[in-house]
C-alpha cells in the first residue's frame, strides 16, 4: 500500500490517504482462510487499510494512544458498542483513496453504575471524490474496575482442530494477530495478566471481528452490500480460547453466539 501521513485539521479530523493493492489484502485474506476475487476491498476489509501507525512511546499503561480521539479519560475504561457501515460502492484496488476520520458524537449519561460516555467515530472512504463507504464506530466510556484482585484464570482448553460448519475456533495467538492486523494495542486482547485483573476469564474477543465474522457471513450467502447498510450490535463479552458460532438470529438476521448459547453480537444488512 502507498500511503501518505495522516493530516489532522483544526477540527480533528484525521485524514490518511493511499492506493490500496491487491497485496494489502493478503495478510487478512489469510487469517480469514479465503481469497477475494474481482478488484474490489471486500465487506468490512477496509478495517485494516489506510491504519494510523502506532508509536510505542505514545501508549499508556493499557495499551491506549495518549491523547487518541477515543482514549478514555483516567480511571476510565473503554468498550466497543457497535456500528453501521453504509456502502455506496465497493473500494477499488489499484484508485487513490482517502479516509477521513472524526467524532461525530459525543453524550455523557448517568448510569446504575456511574457516568457512562457514548462517543461515536465516523470514518468517509473516498476515490475519485466520491464518497464510498461511510463508517462509524459507537464506544461506551465506563468507570474502571477497582479491584486488584486476580481472579483464577482457567488454562487454556483444548480447540477442535476442524470446527463444524458455522463455528470458529477462537485461539489465543488469533487474537494477537488479529489485534496486529487493526493496529490495536489494547492489552484486554492479548494479555491474560491484564485480562485477569479486569476480571475476564480469558483475552476478550475484538468486537470488530465478530461484526467482520458476520459481515464475511452475508457474503458466503450472496448478499451484496452495495447501496446497503451493515448495523451490528456488541451485546454481550466472549473470550477465549473458545469455540463461537455464526448463525441466524431470532430478532435479527444473524448473530454470533459463545459455547453456553448467549448471542455476543448482532447484524442485519438492510
Amino acid at each position: 500500500m502507498k500511503a501518505v501521513p495522516a493530516v489532522k485539521t483544526m477540527n480533528e479530523e484525521i485524514r490518511r490517504s493511499g492506493v490500496i493493492d491487491r497485496a494489502d489484502l493478503e495478510t487478512l485474506a489469510a487469517f480469514l482462510g479465503r481469497a477475494p476475487s474481482g478488484d474490489t476491498v471486500p465487506p468490512c476489509w477496509h478495517w485494516c487499510q489506510l491504519l494510523d501507525p502506532v508509536d510505542p512511546r505514545e501508549l499508556d499503561q493499557d495499551g491506549y494512544l495518549i491523547g487518541g480521539m477515543i482514549t478514555p479519560e483516567p480511571g476510565m475504561t473503554r468498550m466497543f458498542a457497535g456500528g453501521r457501515v453504509r456502502t455506496e460502492a465497493p473500494l477499488r484496488l489499484g484508485v487513490r483513496t482517502i479516509r477521513s476520520t472524526r467524532v461525530a458524537k459525543v453524550a455523557v449519561k448517568n448510569g446504575r453504575h456511574g457516568r457512562l460516555r457514548f462517543v461515536t467515530l465516523a470514518s468517509e472512504w473516498s476515490q475519485d471524490g466520491r464518497t464510498m463507504i461511510v463508517d462509524e464506530q459507537d464506544y461506551v466510556f465506563t468507570a474502571a474496575s477497582k479491584s486488584t484482585d486476580a481472579p483464577d484464570v482457567p488454562e487454556p482448553g483444548s480447540l477442535p482442530s476442524a470446527p463444524e460448519p458455522g463455528q470458529i475456533a477462537v485461539t489465543e495467538p488469533m487474537l494477537v494477530l488479529f489485534s496486529a492486523l487493526t493496529a490495536n494495542p489494547y492489552r484486554i486482547h492479548w494479555d491474560r495478566d491484564f485480562c485477569a485483573r479486569a476480571g475476564h476469564p480469558g483475552l476478550v474477543i475484538h468486537g470488530p471481528l465478530q461484526a467482520l465474522w458476520l459481515a464475511e457471513e452475508f457474503t458466503r450467502r450472496g448478499a451484496g452490500a452495495t447501496g446497503r447498510t451493515f448495523s451490528y450490535r456488541l451485546t454481550a463479552p466472549a473470550t477465549a480460547p473458545a469455540v463461537m458460532s455464526v448463525g441466524e438470529g431470532d430478532a435479527v438476521e444473524l448473530v454470533v453466539r459463545r459455547p453456553d448459547g448467549v448471542v455476543t453480537a448482532t447484524a442485519s444488512l438492510v
